[in-house]
Order: structure tokens, then C-alpha cells, then sequence
């Protein structure tokens, strides 16, 4: 929804990155192979990286290349505390990821016209865990970075998922934007995400969530959604249901 238009509010949408907008799988293992490689480490199976690539940067550093942490003289760091560490692996990362950022990924089948249709109706936010920067250049080579108003990427605030600052962060912010009260924003506010780091912070942030049952994971979050689209295409109409009961 153009700037313009965000004072004749209808409804703010957030939605997750990876495994919600498309499926990025590929290209971080790959990425993470890239840095093994890079630090003279044998690479992977690629697959085999996949669940340790779907959990926040932290998680991925620590669980592909573990043995930057055990061995830091690999890292050729003068001061190689885990602080350091992190970070030099986080630079190696955005070098190689940002070169094949869309190398395999894709937008899942259907969900391109499912977010151009959603753009002309609500307000769009993206809320992810992966950094902002990577995640504005994916939404950009991927053509689709002009239908958000709102990014909200793992290191934009303080606090990522599954914490709720950021959605109450984006809906204050689109109430200072329309002139609306906060309360109106929040009862016609929805999060859309694969994980439960999203329904959990969709929960928290006191909105209605929707599963994304064709993303990463093949069982439904333990904090249960409030609905369930089962393909990118279900998700104009049911959250045209959703906030207009």
C-alpha cells in the first residue's frame, strides 16, 4: 500500500521471510559451506545444514561452523573471544550469502500474486530473523522489496523473535502514521509465519496469527495459530475473512 494510502487504513499484514515468502534452504547451506571453505573446514552435505539454517544467524554460526568457536586459531583472529568470533563469522557470511542470495531461492509457487493482491488491500511489514540488510537485498533481487512498508529484520531492534517488540513497534508506528488510535490498528493487525517463533510473537503482540502450512515446518507450532493456509494462494482471501468477519 503506497505511503499515500496508509490514511485510509484497512488492515496491516505482517509476514515471515524464509519459509513464508519463499524457501532460502539452499542458498544459506550453501552460503555456510562457503565460509567452512573459506576457513580451510571441509564442507557439508548441503541438506544436511537445512535445520540449523532455519533458527536466527546466532543459531547457524554456532551450529554449521562450530569449529570456529572450539578452535579460534582457524579464524586467524589477534583476539579471538567468542564476541569476535561471531561477528568475523557474520562478515564471512553476508560476503558469500550476498552473492548468491538468489541463486535458488524463489518465491513459493502462487506467492507473488498472493502479496501484490495483499499490497493493494493492507498495509505490508515484514518481520524476520534474518538481518536487515540481507533481507531488504533478498526482497530486492526477488522484486517484491516496493510492496513493504514496514522491515523489521533480526538485528533492526533490540529484540527479534519470538518477541513482540517489533510488531508493536510497526503497529505504533502505522498509527502515527493514519492518525488512528493503536487499538485500531492492533484489532485489524495479522502475522503470517511458518514457525512458532511467529505465532508466539503474534500472541504476544495480542493479533491474530496465521500458520503457513507449506513452509518449513510440516507440524503445527505447539503455541497453536489462530488459522492455517495450507499455499500462498489461501492468504488474500482468508485474511480478507479474517478482518472483515
Amino acid at each position: 500500500m503506497p505511503e499515500a494510502e496508509i490514511m485510509e487504513f484497512s488492515g496491516l499484514v505482517f509476514l515471515d521471510l524464509d519459509g513464508t515468502i519463499e524457501d532460502s534452504r539452499l542458498d544459506m547451506a550453501g552460503s555456510a559451506n562457503a565460509v567452512r571453505k573459506t576457513l580451510g573446514l571441509p564442507e557439508k552435505e548441503t541438506e544436511s545444514l537445512f535445520p540449523f539454517v532455519m533458527k536466527g544467524m546466532d543459531y547457524l554460526y554456532r551450529q554449521c561452523i562450530p569449529e570456529a568457536l572450539e578452535r579460534p586459531d582457524i579464524t586467524g583472529l589477534p583476539q579471538a573471544d567468542e564476541s569476535s568470533i561471531l561477528d568475523h563469522l557474520a562478515d564471512l557470511y553476508f560476503q558469500e550469502y550476498s552473492q548468491r542470495i538468489v541463486e535458488n531461492t524463489r518465491c513459493y509457487p502462487g506467492m507473488d500474486n498472493a502479496l501484490l493482491e495483499l499490497s493493494r488491500r493492507y498495509v505490508l511489514g515484514l518481520y524476520t530473523n534474518k538481518p536487515e540488510t540481507l533481507s531488504r537485498l533478498l526482497l530486492e533481487k526477488l522484486q517484491i522489496l516496493d510492496l513493504f512498508t514496514l522491515i523489521y529484520g533480526g538485528d533492526t531492534l533490540p529484540e527479534s523473535k519470538p518477541s513482540a517488540l517489533p510488531l508493536k513497534t510497526g503497529m505504533q508506528e502505522i498509527a502515527i502514521r493514519s492518525g488512528l488510535p493503536l487499538e485500531k490498528i492492533q484489532s485489524r493487525c495479522v502475522m503470517v509465519g511458518d514457525s512458532g517463533g511467529d505465532i508466539k510473537a503474534a500472541a504476544s503482540a495480542g493479533i491474530r496469527s496465521i500458520w503457513a502450512a507449506y513452509g518449513y515446518y510440516s507440524e503445527e507450532p505447539g503455541d497453536k495459530p489462530d488459522f492455517v493456509a495450507n499455499e500462498p494462494s489461501d492468504l488474500p482471501d482468508l485474511i480478507l475473512r479474517i478482518l472483515n468477519p
